[in-house]
């Protein structure tokens, strides 16, 4: 046997001998399922703990599982939640005279939201297309759809169900502004109070502010059930 040939025999031996020593599929498994169960799962809210490299490696190709989750929440980070925390602390008004001045402004925050949400349509489709693709055994599977549920359905339907309610606030935001735009000789602003003389119009000055308030009562309680399923508070 020549040398080259005791060297490439060497070399397979060792190759082997190397990958033996990695962790075995059902192990890679139970390391996987075992971070499921215990780090992320106790966890309050849909927090995503990032486990270490070195902790990954023992995930072997199911790193990959936890992945698809991990990329959904940087998606929904970027296009989703951190616009629309912008949008809530500079987008409502803080009164009837800045509801006027800011008629513009506020039509685009709305139809912020509205793009909102089909960045978040776009980051479910592709999630739910990743998550389709995995290749999971049946005690795998049972524990990551808890996990799929606690991170990705549950914060996507909080965040949908506060699409509307907040249109709506929007919406008698930008009503009242229109009142008050086209009854401006009628209408005086002093401060927070209005002015009406008009007993008509004074009425449907008092409808639409009861109506802003209710559909702004409306976005906080949404903007509150998000934050209990975000953040477990």
């Amino acid at each position: 046997m020549s040398i080259k040939l005791r060297s490439a025999l060497l070399f397979l031996f060792l190759s082997l001998a190397l990958s033996a020593c990695g962790p075995s599929e059902p192990d890679q498994r139970k390391a996987f399922i075992a971070f499921l169960q215990t780090e992320v799962l106790p966890r309050p809210g849909a927090r995503v703990p990032q486990p270490n490299a070195e902790k990954q490696k023992t995930f072997g190709d199911y790193a990959g599982h936890y992945a698809v989750i991990t990329r959904f929440h940087e998606r929904m980070n970027a296009s989703v939640a951190t616009p629309m925390q912008q949008a809530m602390s500079n987008g409502v008004p803080r009164s009837i005279a800045e509801v006027v001045s800011r008629k513009a402004d506020l039509a685009a925050v709305r139809a912020g939201f509205g793009k909102m949400r089909t960045a978040l349509d776009e980051a479910v489709a592709a999630t739910e297309a990743e998550r389709a693709a995995l290749k999971q055994p049946d005690d795998l599977r049972a524990v990551y759809a808890s996990v799929y549920d606690k991170l990705v359905t549950q914060p996507v339907t909080a965040f949908r169900e506060i699409f509307p309610p907040t249109d709506e606030a929007f919406g008698a935001i930008l009503a009242m502004a229109d009142l008050v735009d086209s009854n401006r000789q009628a209408i005086k602003l002093n401060g927070s109070q209005i002015e009406v003389t008009n007993p008509a119009l004074r009425a449907k000055v008092q409808a639409a502010l009861e109506g802003m308030a209710s559909k702004q009562r409306a976005m906080t309680e949404a903007q509150q059930k998000m934050r209990r399923v975000l953040y477990g508070s």
